[in-house]
């Protein structure tokens, strides 16, 4: 039974996907009856023996059901549960055998133990700086914004048409298309008003975007049809009507502009200000690592021997290199 929307659920503008639910998967008995056991075992007391939580061991490593447990997410199907409980313990036991295979057999541990360090300590700093940004929060003045979109408008040039509108898709049998193809090809306000208090529980799709500059690729792709020509298609055409598989696709199209036109300050707006948002945060850690290397050359945790890597240059201009592309000449 398909989801039905009223006027009082919308507000002008709001995309609407409407889709059928799926049916849920038959319970597995077995599946129902293990994860039973799990959850009533997880509900129990904390064990005081803690061997009493070891599902297993291999070469001196055990793997616990507690550890099994945490990577099984709340709230999945029962028989999805027991499948993924199997899945970790199959993976736990893979990486085991094989990485002690591996170690018998790679004769330089030491390099691998290196990579292992160097990755973890990437990570740390990933999300390190992660955590800095989405607190920090380094929002851009719309004055900025302005400014950039100013000064290089010329070059902010659409790689597609853009376009203004309505898009609407409804079942083909559905009663009284042929009125809602009128109210959609006209498009005035109080068409708009009409279309949306008597036919939105007709929709499928619906997406009103008069007043906003949209890439006509993001209208296209949700319709079953070859627009060979984008540019050449909306030069002359405005209404647009196609059935396919059981459904109708409707548009109008109240305004357009061409491909390499320059990008309305509206649409470009976001952009750009995810633009400057980067290069700030880009700042931040460049200026951030800085102060961490200048404080640890201070506190003598830091010692430079041939190389500044403040000033770039090189101190001792005797080292010798094998690459002849590197030049290591002392930079004044």
């Amino acid at each position: 039974m398909k989801k039905i929307w009223s006027v009082d659920n919308i507000e002008r503008g709001m995309r609407i996907n409407i889709h059928r639910p799926r049916l849920s998967a038959p319970i597995n008995i077995c599946g129902l009856l293990l994860l039973t056991t799990l959850l009533l075992s997880c509900h129990q007391e904390k064990r005081e023996d803690p061997q009493e939580d070891v599902l297993f061991s291999i070469d001196g490593r055990s793997l616990t059901f507690s550890e099994v447990e945490s990577k099984i997410p709340v709230g999945i199907e029962p028989a999805d549960s027991a499948s993924l409980f199997d899945k970790i313990v199959d993976n736990w036991i893979e990486t085991a055998v094989l990485a002690k295979l591996a170690e018998s057999k790679l004769p330089d541990l030491e390099d691998i133990d290196s990579k292992v360090e160097a990755y973890r300590n990437r990570l740390i700093v990933a999300e390190y700086l992660r955590m800095m940004n989405e607190s920090q929060r380094y929002k851009v003045s719309p004055d900025s914004i302005r400014a950039y979109y100013d000064a290089h408008k010329g070059e902010l040039l659409t790689e597609s048409p853009l376009v203004k509108g309505v898009y609407m898709k409804v079942a083909a049998s559905s009663p009284g298309i042929e009125e809602i193809k009128e109210l959609v090809f006209r498009a005035t306000e109080d068409d708009i008003d009409q279309l949306e208090k008597n036919w939105m529980e007709t929709a499928l799709q619906y997406d009103y975007f008069g007043g906003t500059w949209v890439d006509w690729q993001t209208l296209a792709d949700q319709i079953p049809y070859r627009f060979y020509d984008p540019d050449a298609f909306l030069q002359s055409t405005d209404n647009f009507v196609t059935t396919y598989n059981g459904s109708t696709y409707i548009f109008h199209i109240s305004d357009y502009l061409p491909t390499g036109s320059e990008q309305p300050f509206e649409f470009a707006s976001n952009k750009i200000s995810a633009m400057l948002e980067r290069s700030k945060i880009g700042s931040y850690e460049d200026a951030l690592v800085r102060s961490l290397v200048e404080k640890a050359i201070k506190e003598d945790r830091f010692v430079i021997v041939n190389y500044d890597p403040l000033k770039r240059s090189f101190i001792n201009k005797s080292i010798k290199t094998t690459n002849k592309d590197i030049n290591i000449n002392e930079k004044n």
